[in-house]
C-alpha cells in the first residue's frame, strides 16, 4: 500500500498537462496522447504513466479540462486507471487533488482512498525568480467501514522559477522553466525531498527529479513519448 500511496503522489506531481489558454507553457489538444516514465534512484524505470486528453468544456474565465490516465509497472503491466481533471482560468494552470480519481490507486476491493487538498497553481508568464504558491495534500487508506489504515500527509513549500534551461529527452530538446520547491512528507515518519521540474513552451513538464537532503537522486520522470 506504500507504493500504491507514492504512486498518487506522482501523478498529483505530474498534472501539468497541456492545456488550453494556459499561457504558452501549456497547449491543449483534444486527443492529444503523452507518456511520462518514472525512474527509481539507481535509473531504473519504476513506471510508466500514459495519458490522453479526452474533452474539456468552458467555465468562466477559461476551460474545464478531463484526461485519462492508465499506469503501468516495469514490465508492462497495468497497475490502475482512471480519470482526473484540471483548469485554465486566465492564463494559468490549475490541478486539484479532489479532481483525482481514487481508481487510479492499486488497491484492495474493500479498500477506500480519501483525497483532500489545495490546488497547485502555475501561473503565466513564468520568470526567474518568481515565488509560486504553496500547497499540501492529504491522502487517507482505509477500510470500508471507516478504520483508516494509514495517512500520507504532503506539503509542498518554497517554490519559485529557478532559471531557464535546456533539457533533452527522448522526444527531443526543449528550453524550459526551471521550477524547483521542497516537498516535506510525514509517513511512517517525517521525509523531506527537494524536487525540481522543467516545464517546455508548447509541452507541459518534461522532466522532474527529487533528491535527499544530502543531494542523492531518490527518483526521476521523463516525457518518453508525445502525439500531437
Amino acid at each position: 500500500m506504500k507504493k500504491s500511496l507514492l504512486l498518487l503522489l506522482v501523478l498529483f506531481l505530474t498534472q501539468t498537462i497541456q492545456a488550453q489558454d494556459c499561457g504558452s507553457y501549456f497547449v491543449f489538444r483534444k486527443g492529444q496522447k503523452f507518456e511520462l516514465t518514472s525512474y527509481d534512484k539507481k535509473d531504473k524505470v519504476a513506471a510508466v504513466l500514459k495519458y490522453e486528453v479526452l474533452d474539456y468544456k468552458p467555465i468562466n474565465g477559461g476551460t474545464s479540462l478531463v484526461f485519462n490516465v492508465e499506469s503501468y509497472d516495469a514490465k508492462g503491466a497495468l497497475l490502475a486507471k482512471g480519470q482526473s481533471a484540471g483548469r485554465c482560468v486566465n492564463g494559468s494552470y490549475y490541478t486539484d487533488v479532489t479532481n483525482v480519481s481514487s481508481a487510479m490507486v492499486p488497491k484492495a476491493a474493500n479498500m477506500t482512498v480519501d483525497i483532500s487538498g489545495d490546488q497547485l497553481v502555475y501561473p503565466t508568464p513564468l520568470t526567474p525568480g518568481d515565488k509560486l504558491k504553496d500547497a499540501s495534500y492529504s491522502i487517507k487508506s482505509g477500510m470500508e467501514g471507516g478504520m483508516t489504515l494509514m495517512t500520507l500527509n504532503v506539503n509542498i513549500v518554497d517554490r519559485k522559477v529557478a532559471g531557464i534551461e535546456t533539457v533533452t529527452t527522448p522526444v527531443g530538446s526543449f528550453e524550459c522553466a526551471k521550477i524547483t520547491y521542497t516537498m516535506n512528507m510525514r509517513f511512517m515518519g517525517n521525509r523531506s525531498m527537494n524536487c525540481v521540474e522543467y516545464l517546455a513552451k508548447g509541452v507541459g513538464v518534461v522532466k522532474s527529479e527529487q533528491t535527499d537532503d544530502k543531494g542523492r537522486k531518490q527518483s526521476s520522470m521523463m516525457l518518453t513519448k508525445l502525439e500531437k
